[in-house]
């Protein structure tokens, strides 16, 4: 027995001791932001939709457009228009300066879906960030528990190993029945079965982590559960409603459909431009003809029929319109029964990890008690095995719950605030 409480003290102090360099939660979230190819794919639609939104800005500018051509050959217009062979360097120069006057509003409507679009992709990008932040806090804690759960499993191993060796012992002084030792051995060969699939599990854990991280957890700091953003249910379902990243960009999605059926009923409405040109022309045809001039005006355009092409796109915006209202009441939907889901979890889960330390307290206790009556023989080997099997798993309970409530607290915060 002082072997195992040796053993347990060991343990213990392992568990405990972390050094200075290990890696903490917020650490973790860095560097998996900077390699989640996830939220890289958001950052660069973000940046794609900005520069969307600068090209629809550019249309209300002027424009200032210089063409030109020139070369060198040959005419023969065989005396018409007195005119012989003659060698010929036609050349054309032309500058025009075009500004919208009137656009029918599509100018502006254009604008505006790509602004909303710009503000839908950089709130997509912050609920990409917050869903990251999500997984590598499960990733972290699953290692930690993975590596607490292995802890025990090598206890467990060793108490299972020191019970069947004092059962051993007893049988062979004549004190307890060959059952004992049957049983304890059973109990021995179990509890390595669950050594090994806790080494597995620590594998698997780590394999993730470093998938979701980009790193190997070589040393973690220990986590805690984060402070969460809402005191009542209440109070996370409005902050959802104000800050959740998916439902801000579903209000976006829906302002930028709205901005194209605009955009769609500007093309029944007339277009007018001002214009400047300026010219400089030598013909090909009339060797030395030379002709310089300008102009400034006025340009207008107006479809007054296009078979109903017109009509056909005003449709489909409003479709896509509507497509995109139903969107944003199903993300709204959505969030709620979300919230609800988190809140519920993480309540349950807190509720669970205080009645896991209660159980973890009263079997500890029991552990004690039944390894006092079988030292005395009052109790057989099998009651010692149930004890510290249950002693096990109390304390397994405890550290799985603690994971959950890290978990859960972590989606709770990442749908009321994003990232």
């Amino acid at each position: 027995m002082r072997r195992l409480a040796l053993l347990g003290a060991g343990l213990a102090a392992v568990l405990a001791a972390q050094p200075a360099s290990a890696l903490s939660l917020d650490e973790a979230v860095a560097l998996a932001r900077k390699t989640n190819p996830d939220l890289a794919q958001a950052r660069a639609q973000a940046d794609l939709a900005a520069a969307k939104l600068s090209e629809a800005q550019a249309q209300r500018l002027p424009s200032l457009t210089l063409s030109g051509e020139t070369g060198q050959g040959s005419i023969d217009l065989g005396g018409f228009f007195g005119f012989g062979k003659a060698d010929v360097s036609p050349r054309a120069a032309q500058v025009e300066l075009r500004a919208p006057l009137f656009t029918g509003g599509a100018v502006s409507a254009a604008i505006a879906a790509a602004r909303a679009e710009r503000e839908a992709a950089t709130q997509s990008a912050s609920g990409a960030a917050a869903t990251l932040e999500v997984r590598v806090a499960e990733a972290y804690a699953g290692v930690q528990a993975a590596d607490r759960l292995l802890d025990l499993a090598r206890l467990g191993e060793a108490q299972t190993a020191e019970i069947l060796r004092q059962a051993r012992l007893r049988f062979d002084k004549g004190e307890v029945a060959r059952t004992d030792v049957d049983q304890a051995a059973a109990r021995q060969a179990e509890a390595r079965a669950d050594l090994a699939r806790a080494t597995g599990e620590v594998a698997r854990a780590r394999a993730h982590f470093q998938a979701v991280v980009g790193v190997a957890p070589d040393t973690l700091e220990p986590v805690q559960a984060p402070a969460t953003v809402a005191a009542t249910l209440e109070d996370a379902q409005a902050q959802a409603e104000r800050s959740n990243p998916q439902l801000r960009a579903a209000e976006a999605h829906l302002r930028a459909a709205e901005a194209g059926v605009r955009m769609a009923e500007a093309e029944r409405l007339p277009n007018v431009a001002l214009t400047a040109v300026g010219s400089s022309v030598e013909d090909k045809f009339f060797p030395g003809y030379k002709a310089d001039g300008y102009s400034v005006g006025v340009q207008g355009r107006w479809t007054l029929f296009a078979g109903g092409a017109i009509n056909a796109r005003v449709a489909q915006a409003q479709a896509a319109a509507r497509a995109a209202r139903a969107g944003r009441d199903a993300a709204r939907e959505g969030l709620r029964e979300g919230v609800i889901a988190a809140w519920s979890e993480l309540e349950t889960a807190r509720l669970m990890l205080s009645a896991s330390r209660d159980r973890a307290t009263a079997a500890a206790s029991a552990l004690d008690s039944v390894r006092n009556e079988v030292r005395v023989g009052q109790k057989p080997t099998l009651d010692l095995l149930n004890a510290e099997r249950d002693r096990l798993a109390a304390d397994a309970a405890v550290i799985l719950e603690e994971g959950r409530v890290v978990a859960a607290a972590s989606r709770l915060n990442g749908l009321i605030r994003g990232a």
